[in-house]
């Protein structure tokens, strides 16, 4: 994944000037994270802080250890699985919540991605 995927996806959800901030995270401080601000006591993928302020959505933390560990679950390529989850926190940022049109559009966008 390089720059152009995150200009492909601002053109895809029609943003051209957005700032996110995207950070990678060992386990210990995903699950400290999980738990402070979702009372689950366990790692997680990814999660997002929404600040809407201007320009700036707000931040993506990934987990690349359980990125990995899902991409493995999931049949698919450790590239793909982080794709999925920019996209995925990046559409939580935009106020998309879980279910099946923000799951479609996450798919299309990533495999767009996946098969340039």
């Amino acid at each position: 994944m390089d720059s152009s995927f995150i200009r492909k996806l601002a053109k895809r959800i029609s943003r051209k000037n957005f700032i996110v901030s995207l950070s990678f995270v060992p386990r210990n401080k995903m699950k400290n994270f999980n738990k402070i601000y979702r009372k689950i006591n366990k790692p997680t993928d990814v999660l997002s802080f929404s600040m809407r302020e201007g320009r700036l959505l707000g931040d993506v933390v990934i987990c690349p250890q359980v990125a990995r560990e899902n991409a493995k679950s999931f049949g698919s390529t450790f590239k793909e699985e982080i794709a999925r989850l920019v996209v995925h926190g990046i559409l939580h940022l935009l106020g998309m919540d879980h279910g099946k049109k923000m799951f479609d559009l996450q798919d299309k966008i990533v495999r767009s991605e996946i098969n340039a």
